[in-house]
C-alpha cells in the first residue's frame, strides 16, 4: 500500500515548483500582489498564461499594478503578448489610460502598432477616449497616424473626431492624418429575409468630417476644414457634410459650412436637399405615425419646432437653393413610423404641410415654392396639410408643434396655401401602379380621387372642412371607392371606430340643408 501511494506522494511534493509557472497569472488575476512579487523574485515563468492566453502582465495592466507590472517587465515579460481575444498589455493600459503603465510598456519594447483582433491600434484607443498624452506618447514611440482597423476601415482620427476629442484631432492633424480619408464602403447584397418592409443597411464610406458633422463636434470640423479637408466630400449615398450636419441637428456646423463654401444645391441619392432637411429636421417627429418618443407625452412640455432650421432655410433660399426640388426615392431608415407622404416627388413644402408647420410654409411660398407640387401619388401640400393619408388616428402637427391644439395649425397653414392658389379640389391620382409605389408600399392604396376634405374629415376636423368647402371644396366628386365626401361625414359622424361628433353633425346638416 505504502510502494503504491509512492508515485502520487513524489507529485505531491513537487508540485508547488511544477505549477509555480501557471499559477503566477492567477495569482496577479486574484490581487495577490505580494505574493505575485515573491514569485517573480523566485524565478516563476513570467510569461506563463491562461488558457485564453491571458498573460500576468496582462493581468497586472488590468488591474493597475504598476510595481507586479514593473516587475514583470523587469525578468523579461513579453511586452507584446496578446489573448485570445487579440488584448494586449499595450492596449489595455491605453483603453484604461493609465500614462504610467503605457510609458513602462513602451520603455520596454512595446509595439506601438501592435492593434488587437479588429487591428484597432493603442493610438485609435486613444484617440477614442481623448487622451492626448497617451496619443502624444504613441506618436513619439512610432505610432502610424494613418493605420486603419480592419472592420471599418477607420483610422484615429475618424475615432477622435467620433468622440469629440478636439486637442487629439488637432494633434493627429498636425501629425499629417489624412483628413479625407473614407471608412470602409459597405457593399450590402440582396438579401431574403421574413421582413416585408424595406432594410436599411448603413453604407459606411465616412470621412473625418462627415463624423464631426455626425457627432455635432463644431471644433473639430473647423480644424479639418484648416487642414484641408472636402467640404463637399459626401457619403456613397450622396450626403455631404453640409446635408449631414443639418439631418443631425447641427445647425451651428451648417453655418460654418457655408461660410467656408460648402455647395448647398447638391442632393443626394434620394434626392433630399439641405433645404429639405431643414424642413424636415424643424419638426422631425412630427409627421403622422413617428415613435410615441418623438412625441409629447400628455401633460409633458410640447416639443419646439427648431428655430435654428428656420433660419437655415432663410439662409439657403437667400443663396438660391430650389424651393422645388423633389425626392427621387423615400429614404428607408425612417422605417415603419415614416409617413407614406414622404416618398417619390415630395417638396420641402410638402414635408412642411405635412407637419401644418406655419413658419416654414410660409417661408417657402415667399420664396417661390409651388403651392399644388404634387407627390408621385398626386398629393398635394394642401392635402397634407388637411389631414389625407394620416393612419390609425394620428393627427397632423401631433406633439412638437407647441402652444395650440393641431387644427390650429391646419387652419393656418390651409389658409396660407390657399392664398398661394392652391387647388382645394386637387385629387390624389395615383395608389398603386408600379410607379406609385417603386419606392414604397403604400397604406393609401384606397384613396385615388380624393381631395383635401376627405382628409379633413378623416381627421374630424370641423372647422378645417368648413374652410375649404367655403373656399370652393367640392361635395359631389367619389374616390376610388365611390365614397363623396358627405358619404365620408356620415361615416365618421356615425362610425364604430369613431366617437359622435356632435359639430361634424352640425356640418353635415348645413351641407345638405338639413
Amino acid at each position: 500500500m505504502r510502494i503504491r501511494s509512492l508515485p502520487f506522494l513524489l507529485l505531491a511534493a513537487l508540485s508547488p515548483l511544477a505549477s509555480t509557472a501557471v499559477e503566477l497569472p492567477d495569482l496577479v488575476k486574484s490581487g495577490e500582489h505580494a505574493a505575485a512579487l515573491e514569485a517573480i523574485g523566485s524565478g516563476a515563468n513570467v510569461n506563463a498564461v491562461h488558457p485564453d492566453g491571458t498573460s500576468a502582465l496582462l493581468w497586472a495592466v488590468h488591474r493597475i499594478d504598476h510595481e507586479v507590472a514593473e516587475a514583470l517587465l523587469a525578468r523579461g515579460a513579453n511586452p507584446d503578448a496578446r489573448n485570445s481575444l487579440g488584448t494586449s498589455p499595450l492596449c489595455e493600459a491605453v483603453a484604461i489610460g493609465d500614462e504610467r503603465l503605457v510609458g513602462l510598456l513602451l520603455k520596454a519594447g512595446a509595439d506601438p502598432n501592435q492593434g488587437n483582433n479588429d487591428e484597432q491600434t493603442p493610438l485609435m484607443i486613444a484617440a477614442r477616449i481623448g487622451s492626448l498624452p497617451l496619443a502624444q506618447m504613441l506618436v513619439k514611440a512610432g505610432a502610424h497616424v494613418n493605420e486603419r482597423e480592419k472592420y471599418r476601415g477607420q483610422t484615429a482620427l475618424m475615432w477622435a473626431v467620433a468622440s469629440s476629442s478636439v486637442e487629439v484631432v488637432d494633434f493627429l492633424i498636425r501629425q499629417k492624418a489624412d483628413v479625407d480619408a473614407r471608412a470602409t464602403i459597405n457593399d450590402w447584397g440582396n438579401q431574403i429575409t421574413s421582413e416585408p418592409r424595406a432594410q436599411y443597411r448603413p453604407a459606411g464610406g465616412l470621412t473625418p468630417l462627415l463624423y464631426a458633422t455626425r457627432s455635432g463636434c463644431l471644433e473639430c470640423a473647423r480644424l479639418l476644414l484648416k487642414g484641408g479637408a472636402d467640404i463637399n466630400r459626401p457619403t456613397p449615398e450622396g450626403v455631404t457634410p453640409l446635408m449631414n450636419a443639418i439631418d443631425n441637428n447641427g445647425y451651428a456646423i451648417a453655418g460654418l459650412l457655408l461660410d467656408q463654401g460648402a455647395n448647398p444645391h447638391i442632393a443626394d441619392w434620394w434626392g433630399r436637399t439641405a433645404l429639405y432637411l431643414a424642413a424636415d429636421m424643424r419638426t422631425r417627429g412630427v409627421a403622422r405615425g413617428a415613435p410615441a418618443e418623438f412625441r409629447s407625452a400628455e401633460g409633458a412640455a410640447p416639443r419646439q419646432p427648431q428655430s435654428g432650421a428656420l433660419q437655415l432655410a432663410q439662409r439657403l433660399l437667400a443663396l438660391g437653393v430650389d424651393p422645388n426640388s423633389q425626392l427621387n426615392m423615400h429614404r428607408p431608415f425612417r422605417g415603419r413610423f415614416a409617413d407614406d407622404l414622404l416618398t417619390t416627388g415630395c417638396s420641402p413644402l410638402l414635408r412642411a404641410a405635412l407637419s401644418v408647420d406655419r413658419e416654414m410654409v410660409d417661408l417657402l411660398l415667399k420664396n417661390g415654392a409651388l403651392p399644388d407640387l404634387p407627390n408621385v401619388m398626386g398629393v398635394t401640400p394642401l392635402m397634407a396639410a388637411a389631414g389625407v393619408g394620416a393612419t390609425r388616428g394620428v393627427v397632423v402637427g401631433m406633439g412638437p408643434i407647441a402652444g395650440s391644439d393641431p387644427e390650429e395649425n391646419a387652419l393656418a397653414v390651409i389658409s396660407l396655401l390657399l392664398k398661394a392658389g392652391a387647388d382645394v379640389n386637387a385629387t390624389i391620382t395615383d395608389t398603386s401602379s408600379r410607379t406609385a409605389v417603386i419606392a414604397r408600399p403604400s397604406s393609401m392604396t384606397d384613396r385615388q380621387g380624393q381631395t383635401a376634405l376627405y382628409g379633413a374629415i378623416g381627421q374630424n376636423w370641423t372647422r378645417v372642412a368648413r374652410l375649404l368647402v367655403d373656399n370652393g371644396a367640392r361635395l359631389d366628386v367619389k374616390d376610388s371607392a365611390g365614397k363623396t365626401p358627405l358619404d365620408a361625414l356620415a361615416a365618421k359622424a356615425g362610425g364604430r371606430d369613431t366617437p359622435s361628433n356632435e359639430q361634424m353633425v352640425k356640418l353635415i346638416r348645413s351641407l345638405v340643408g338639413g
